[in-house]
């Protein structure tokens, strides 16, 4: 009863700061953020986060209030899952004090943590404050009730937190959060917790959102680790700012909302190239991690084209490799008219999981571009080739018939898209086919980087002995454009 009535006067607190005048502006910061990543098939894992907060500050008043969650799985397996909820409130009582309280509430199914609430009240001082930084330091007395491997307990605690907040460019921001949680009776009994963010924003409504997160509990649940890092990489949305001037009535514009939205770009002639990285690590009682790169190159001129494609996936859990593939194609079209060509490919598949050593798949197709605009372009083609490959330990090498569809859309100048389908089939034994299929969409944050969300699909109608047909992969990180 007293925990949860603690919790409920901490977030009473924060939820009822006092009401401005109808004369004075207001403004509350409402965002969410998320990430994702999936592996289905051959290659089980899953892990997502999401994150809700709303801040506000107007004269002398500053508040908190959010909640995360993190989650992953490994073949079925749940080995990350913890919800936090978490509210403070501050009182300046000039530019640099104030007076302030705390409240947090966390569950952990990983490390055993049932429930733990901290309630507590701090004074603090602003080191630095400007408009591009911020540093504080605030100490006070807490509570702490806490139900860890089905033990319940309680008692006094102390809290020491440092705050820092940079701007380090127009659209881009960093933070740094730690805390340091001791028991009043024994110091040896405590909590630290440190997270560290940047927030690049892409406009006035999305932002990329890039974390870590520390934490070590001096007295873990038996059997299991003092500290656990968590590193994720997402995307955050304004879900909407009040700032209303109740003088005028009306609701300040935004930079977006007066300006035109940019057309199409043209897919450029002559080199492009772009990189690509997704990470999301947990390491600790929860070990988890999953990795993506990839790097391709195009080269276009009035004669022909030439394309060449890699990615590199690679997951593990506890230790354990769940993904580990290399896939790499090179082709170059020889153009016999505009919009038809001829072209010579070869492809190469690694998959360690799936028991793939290597399939090379050399191929000469006849192609056509249905669309062939200077913002889209959908091509077609099919051909004859070769494969030769060692599955499961068994070698083989047959003819194949190989067929293909492209499509890439400049939808305006900061966001693209990029999709392709390939499959190969056996004419000898038209059970033994694949086929795979990627798609990507880049939103650009500056000239050379973009925020990419990604998708692939393979299907193998004849995989090695107890492994899945299909495989399918979602993921989100940085791309670096050349």
């Amino acid at each position: 009863m007293f925990k949860n009535l603690a919790v409920l006067v901490s977030f009473t607190l924060i939820a009822n700061t006092p009401t401005l005048s109808a004369d004075t502006p207001t403004r509350w910061d409402n965002t969410a953020a998320t990430g994702i990543s999936l592996a289905q098939g051959n290659s089980d894992n899953l892990s997502y986060n999401l994150r809700l907060l709303s801040l506000y500050e107007h004269n002398n008043i500053e508040a908190k209030i959010g909640v995360d969650w993190n989650y992953a799985e490994n073949n079925d397996t749940k080995n990350i899952d913890s919800f936090r909820a978490f509210s403070e409130y501050r009182y300046l009582l000039s530019d640099h004090a104030y007076l302030g309280t705390n409240a947090s509430y966390l569950i952990d199914d990983i490390t055993d943590i049932d429930y733990r609430i901290d309630l507590g009240v701090v004074a603090g001082y602003y080191l630095l404050k400007n408009k591009d930084q911020k540093l504080s330091f605030e100490a006070g007395p807490g509570y702490v009730w806490q139900d860890q491997a089905n033990v319940t307990d309680d008692y006094m605690t102390l809290r020491f937190a440092l705050r820092f907040a940079q701007q380090l460019a127009a659209q881009t921001k960093l933070s740094f959060t730690t805390t340091f949680t001791p028991a009043v009776n024994d110091f040896s009994d405590h909590l630290l917790s440190a997270e560290a963010g940047i927030d690049t924003a892409i406009n006035d409504h999305w932002a990329i959102r890039t974390a870590i997160r520390y934490q070590y509990d001096s007295t873990p649940a038996p059997n299991r680790q003092s500290s656990d890092t968590l590193l994720t990489l997402g995307l955050r949305y304004t879900l909407g700012s009040e700032d209303t001037d109740h003088t005028s009535g009306e609701k300040s514009s935004s930079p977006a909302e007066s300006g035109a939205i940019s057309g199409p770009e043209a897919i450029q002639d002559g080199w492009t190239s772009t990189a690509a990285l997704t990470l999301s690590m947990a390491d600790g009682n929860s070990d988890n991690l999953n990795t993506a790169a990839s790097y391709d190159a195009a080269h276009r001129s009035d004669t022909g084209e030439f394309f060449f494609t890699s990615a590199y996936n690679y997951a593990e859990a506890d230790n354990t490799a769940s993904a580990d593939s290399v896939v790499t194609r090179t082709q170059f079209n020889k153009l016999l008219t505009r919009n038809t060509y001829l072209g010579i490919g070869l492809g190469f598949l690694r998959d360690d999981i799936a028991d793939i050593d290597y399939r090379v798949t050399p191929a000469i197709t006849l192609g056509h571009y249905f669309i062939k605009k200077d913002h889209m372009t959908l091509s077609l083609e099919a051909g004859p080739g070769f494969t030769f490959e060692k599955v499961n330990s068994t070698t083989d090498n047959y003819f194949s018939i190989v067929g293909g569809e492209k499509f890439i859309w400049e939808i305006n100048k900061r966001i693209s898209l990029k999709q392709s389908l390939t499959g190969h089939i056996n004419p000898s034994n038209t059970d033994d086919f694949n086929i795979a299929a990627e798609i990507a969409l880049d939103t650009d944050i500056s000239k050379h980087l973009a925020w990419r969300i990604a998708a692939s699909w393979s299907y193998d109608n004849t995989p090695a002995s107890n492994n899945d047909k299909d495989d399918i992969t979602l993921s989100s990180g940085i791309t670096v454009k050349f």
